[in-house]
């Protein structure tokens, strides 16, 4: 990747990311996680969650705890941790001259700038569907979330309590859902209906096969023209018949579905 994509990718971070680097900015001011915490809004756990995730995606450790001292010990950035936060807070400042510039020069700015993000975005992950939240059940520990595909159907997804507050979730947040192709089952269409835990099922049409010596990549058409991509066994693809135009049933549970915000 060069400079310029990774520059798009950074400037393009999602509201969790660009909080773990406000949570580092406070860090850096208090030298104290659960004070940095509190400046931020985040839990205790949450913060810490954030710090590892940090720490574990840098190249050196960003944040380290002091023990002992005059002062009791704390929590303080090491200098690569200062080093990226400058950067940082440069492009950020940088971002936000662009945008502003661009919002007057593109009349439809705010509409197109998250798809863009969407299309910039890589992953391993086969699916890739773009959508809106239109419902959050809260629990103690996790919170389904349901999300309504730009085409027009509904997936639901169960995240943990603290990844809908760090994604600042709520109705209408544009979110893109990834979904590995082998978390996908695929059943026939009936009259009789499917008996099945699986929170998800959508309908769709097959609209092309790649066989393999073992497994196959079938995806399907979903109303609205998105795609899904299921692989399943060869073995499968002869006991169900499974053939070209043929409508069938997506199914995957509710945890197989990773919520990812760019806007």
């Amino acid at each position: 990747m060069n400079a310029s994509s990774l520059l798009l990718q950074t400037l393009g971070a999602s509201p969790s990311g660009r909080r773990r680097f406000e949570l580092l900015q406070a860090i850096a001011a208090t030298g104290s996680i659960l004070q940095a915490a509190k400046a931020v809004g985040m839990s205790y756990k949450g913060a810490w969650d954030a710090i590892d995730a940090l720490n574990n995606g840098a190249d050196e450790a960003l944040v380290h705890r002091v023990a002992g001292g005059k002062r009791g010990g704390g929590t303080q950035l090491t200098e690569r941790g200062h080093e990226l936060l400058a950067l940082y807070e440069k492009l950020r400042t940088e971002q936000n001259q662009l945008v502003a510039r661009i919002e007057r020069e593109h009349a439809n700015a705010s509409r197109d700038l998250p798809v863009l993000g969407r299309l910039t975005m890589l992953s391993s992950a086969r699916n890739q569907l773009a959508g809106r939240v239109v419902e959050i059940q809260t629990g103690a520990v996790n919170d389904q979330i349901s999300l309504e595909l730009s085409g027009g159907g509904r997936i639901v997804a169960t995240i943990t309590r603290e990844s809908t507050k760090l994604l600042q979730l709520k109705r209408g947040t544009p979110l893109t859902a990834l979904i590995k192709a082998p978390w996908i089952m695929l059943a026939a269409v009936t009259a009789t209906p499917l008996a099945c835990s699986a929170a998800n099922r959508l309908e769709g049409v097959i609209r092309r096969i790649k066989r393999g010596a073992v497994s196959a990549e079938v995806v399907l058409e979903l109303p609205g023209g998105q795609t899904l991509a299921a692989v399943v066994t060869e073995d499968s693809i002869e006991a169900l018949g499974l053939r070209r135009g043929q409508p069938v049933i997506a199914l995957f549970n509710a945890s197989s579905v990773i919520l990812v915000r760019l806007d």
